[in-house]
């Protein structure tokens, strides 16, 4: 089996989400979710405000060349981080990457096979960024304190 190797335009945003990981990781430690997201440049969302609609009729947001670069870089580095690969991680760094389309971070939970789960996932524009489509199925927290947890 071979690796396929990154594109070199891709290596900047490789590197620049290895930061970010390593700062999440860190963050996710010691910072209420919050305020990291905020730091991120993702922040949030704790109203239940109606998003925009979304720039596609599919749902998902319209990104370019670079927008996808980016969100493949970070998806690319999760992959391989050693403390896992979690929506929640990937959330975090594809929106810090991609902040100049103003993000907002989504956390949801939902009771799947009698077990409760959560879930992260980005929005843009009113489209959903959620790399495994799930984000349907969850009920956004939109509590501030329900997630300044440390």
């Amino acid at each position: 089996m071979s690796v396929r190797r990154p594109p070199f335009g891709e290596w900047p945003w490789i590197v620049a989400a290895l930061a970010l990981a390593v700062v999440a990781e860190l963050g996710l430690r010691t910072a209420g979710l919050p305020r990291l997201a905020r730091m991120f440049g993702t922040p949030l969302r704790t109203d239940d405000s109606t998003p925009a609609q979304p720039d596609h009729p599919s749902g998902a947001p319209v990104l370019d060349d670079r927008a996808r670069r980016q969100v493949r870089s970070s998806r690319r580095v999760m992959r391989h981080w050693p403390f896992g690969d979690t929506c929640l991680r990937q959330a975090l760094i594809s929106g810090a990457l991609l902040r100049r389309l103003g993000p907002e971070l989504l956390v949801g939970v939902a009771k799947i096979d009698g077990q409760v789960r959560a879930h992260a996932w980005l929005e843009i524009n009113g489209g959903i960024l959620d790399p495994l489509g799930a984000a349907a199925s969850y009920t956004p927290l939109l509590s501030p304190d329900a997630l300044d947890v440390k």
